[in-house]
């Protein structure tokens, strides 16, 4: 048993020694000390967060590249040849040069619709994109929430747990004492130095958990924790359940997303169904060849012609009506789809807000426990001392005081946690909505810019690019 303590003592040595240091150095470089500096540190450098932001600035192409079909296409041409013939022997042939320029431009006056129902399809596929970047900013936001309440879950149960081990040392000390003048025995020894070997290994278990949530924290935000500040209160909440369900189903950035997925496919199946209809083109050119000759003048020769052609589809393999009856069928899976996120949605905020109730019930049961449980350890701790209770008492009444604070302690921050879930699951939980105090992502100014733009790039533009996060 002794050899045991001693093992258990230096585990929880080391430990203890190997969470101080990292938590020096996490208070040395810690970028986070309040829960709004967390979420602004997260909100400008999450990685998810940024991937998703390259892909809606990607998405946002896809609608100069529809509009481009109701624009001109204009380009040159140019051709230059030598040539010789022998007729009967070189000095009878001929041998020239030839060269050609031409300019040609197109303009598409009708196409049955396609390219304006392109252009509605791709502004929709933009708004979908948005509302999962706003889906995943609310991911990540909670996942900061969870991180930060989990940190400071983790340093209380460690405290608690490193009192309790202080605690049972003194009752092993006052039971050898009692036991060096007859008043206990053995056993009651024994008892004692099995609970501080128990608690020794609590803690080393705590600290270790401790240890996984700044690993967790430094992943989510992007710096390690410091001195974490009490979280603030909790944004207001819907009143009622069903006035959360009802702020989810309209709100929610998921469903959303699949709304804009249903408008694009019905925009997809009037651009399927324009390949059945004329398409009318303006075309023109101009031109000019010039044909030496070794026994020829030189000569040139210009020209210019402007025409309408008309296309008119007759038969295709079948190919329109198989791509018309595929988007009806992508239209009816996106409309079903709405459908699944919303029973998603009402499902994340009714599990959100039981979770809410059951976290406040426990918290008021845990505040009366730890209140009795107090009492209850004073009580046999004093009785003890008068023989009326053994050791082993004694023990059973510290462990039951530190459970009904553990218990309190995880009640609290699930009720934290759970309070945000619902915030998720009704759509409010993004920087804007909590009104922290960070550069908001503007999605319009790219899509604004590169959407009036006609053609080039920026000189920056045509270099390398590179993520915001390497150096």
């Amino acid at each position: 048993m002794k050899e045991k303590d001693r093992v258990m003592r230096r585990l929880s040595s080391t430990i203890a020694a190997f969470a101080g240091v990292a938590v020096a150095l996490c208070a040395f470089s810690a970028h986070a000390e309040t829960l709004n500096e967390a979420f602004a540190t997260a909100y400008a450098t999450n990685p998810r967060l940024i991937a998703e932001r390259a892909r809606v600035r990607a998405t946002d192409e896809g609608v100069p590249i529809a509009r481009s079909g109701m624009l001109p296409d204009v380009f040159a041409n140019a051709q230059v040849g030598l040539s010789t013939t022998d007729i009967n022997g070189p000095r009878q042939g001929s041998s020239g040069e030839s060269a050609a320029v031409s300019l040609n431009a197109s303009q598409v006056l009708y196409d049955g619709g396609r390219t304006s129902n392109s252009i509605d399809s791709a502004v929709s596929a933009v708004d979908a994109a948005r509302a999962r970047m706003t889906a995943t900013e609310q991911d990540v936001l909670f996942s900061v929430v969870t991180a930060y309440m989990n940190v400071r879950r983790d340093q209380q149960f460690v405290t608690l747990a490193r009192n309790n081990v202080r605690l049972i040392s003194e009752q092993l000390r006052a039971a050898r004492d009692r036991f060096a003048v007859g008043e206990v025995t053995r056993t009651d020894v024994s008892q004692a130095e099995a609970r501080l070997a128990q608690a020794q290994a609590a803690l080393a278990a705590q600290e270790g958990s401790l240890a996984r949530s700044f690993q967790l924290y430094g992943r989510v935000v992007g710096a390690p924790p410091g001195d974490l500040a009490p979280p603030p209160p909790l944004p207001p909440l819907p009143p009622t359940l069903a006035d959360a369900v009802a702020e989810g189903l309209e709100h929610n950035p998921s469903i959303a997303a699949e709304r804009f997925d249903e408008e694009r496919a019905r925009s997809d199946i009037a651009t399927a169904q324009g390949a059945l209809l004329p398409t009318v083109t303006l075309e023109g050119q101009v031109s000019y060849s010039d044909d030496n000759s070794s026994r020829q003048l030189t000569s040139g020769v210009s020209s210019a012609q402007v025409q309408v052609n008309a296309r008119l589809p007759l038969y295709q393999g079948g190919e329109a009506y198989a791509r018309i009856r595929q988007a009806q069928a992508l239209q009816s899976q996106a409309m079903t789809e709405i459908h699944v996120a919303a029973r998603q949605v009402q499902e994340q905020v009714e599990n959100a807000w039981t979770d809410l109730d059951t976290a406040r019930i426990a918290i008021r049961a845990g505040r009366q426990q730890v209140a009795a449980a107090q009492i209850a350890f004073e009580g046999v701790r004093e009785e003890a001392k008068l023989g009326a209770r053994t050791t082993l008492d004694v023990l059973d009444a510290e462990q039951e005081l530190l459970s009904a604070r553990s218990d309190l302690v995880s009640a609290q921050r699930d009720e934290y946690v759970a309070g945000f879930a619902v915030l998720a699951a009704i759509g409010r939980l993004t920087i804007a909505g909590l009104g922290v105090d960070a550069a908001p992502y503007d999605p319009n100014a790219n899509y604004e810019t590169n959407n009036d733009r006609l053609f080039g790039f920026d000189r920056d533009e045509l270099t390398e690019w590179k993520s915001p996060l390497q150096p």
